[in-house]
């Protein structure tokens, strides 16, 4: 299990989990806040890892985190 953190574009703070799961696939849950306030909490899946380094995993699941949280809000 790792971590990793960052604010979305619409201002919301987040940290979260990451692991690597079956299918070449990592899963992720985040905590959102907003002013040190949480805002909710969500989770989901990146694909086709095996090749990524660990940057670039950190970026596609930074990616996947932003598009989760800013399309619902």
């Amino acid at each position: 299990m790792a971590d990793v953190a960052g604010m979305t574009s619409n201002g919301f703070n987040y940290t979260a989990e990451y692991l690597l799961a079956v299918h070449d696939s990592v899963c992720w849950a985040a905590t959102f806040r907003l002013n040190g306030i949480y805002h909710g909490m969500r989770h989901g899946r990146v694909f086709a890892v095996s090749s990524l380094s660990t940057t670039e995993l950190e970026l596609a699941l930074q990616d996947d985190i932003e598009d989760t949280w800013v399309n619902e809000h």
